[in-house]
């Protein structure tokens, strides 16, 4: 009996002594595991991404000051922060950078981070486009056709968003399609308008 419980034991601990038994107890990491992980990992990169943008914006590095704007307005390494976003992008735009510019024309029209103004948003998109930002013509191309913030004219904000169409921003070529669905000199949403607040 000793003979037989011995070499059971023996077979026992040879095969949990093989890999294959070895790989099968291995506890594997969940896929929410894994995504917490990458998560913290990216957030300590933002961090110290966000770290070096606050520093070399300080120095005038207008790239830096924009990117700054985007931690700041996406919530990307800290807090979500539309009023720090405004002065980052403000900084950058002043210093002729076009993307910072179409980004402060966007927080005007959406009145995140400071006051609502459409005026202001399509100079700020005008200088955007002005300085080569394909996202900025479209935008002000937009605010052309429709007249917000500013008188309406319609040729013009027609081939300045298909020139950003052409340029490949799909934005301005769906607006473009959307836009042409109406006519924009019929005035039935207007009157439409009317009747409802009688």
């Amino acid at each position: 009996m000793r003979l037989i419980t011995s070499l059971l034991c023996l077979s026992i601990l040879g095969f949990a002594a093989t890999p294959s038994f070895a790989q099968s107890s291995r506890v594997e990491r969940t896929q929410n595991e894994i995504l917490l992980q990458d998560t913290q990992n990216n957030l300590e990169a933002d961090r110290a991404a966000r770290a070096d943008a606050i520093r070399l914006c300080a120095t005038k590095d207008y790239a830096a000051c924009w990117q700054l704007g985007e931690y700041y307005r996406k919530g990307r390494g800290g807090l979500q922060d539309y009023s720090a976003a405004v002065k980052a992008y403000r900084t950058a735009c002043d210093g002729q950078n076009a993307g910072a510019c179409a980004a402060l024309a966007y927080l005007a029209t959406k009145g995140n981070g400071m006051d609502q103004d459409l005026k202001e948003a399509r100079q700020l998109y005008k200088r955007s486009c002005d300085l080569g930002e394909v996202s900025g013509c479209a935008g002000y191309g937009n605010m052309l056709f429709t007249g917000k913030g500013g008188d309406k004219n319609v040729a013009e904000g027609t081939r300045v968003l298909q020139s950003a169409c052409d340029e490949g921003y799909k934005w301005a070529c769906d607006r473009i399609t959307g836009l042409a669905a109406y006519d924009p000199n019929d005035n039935t949403w207007e009157r439409l308008k009317d009747t409802a607040g009688r």
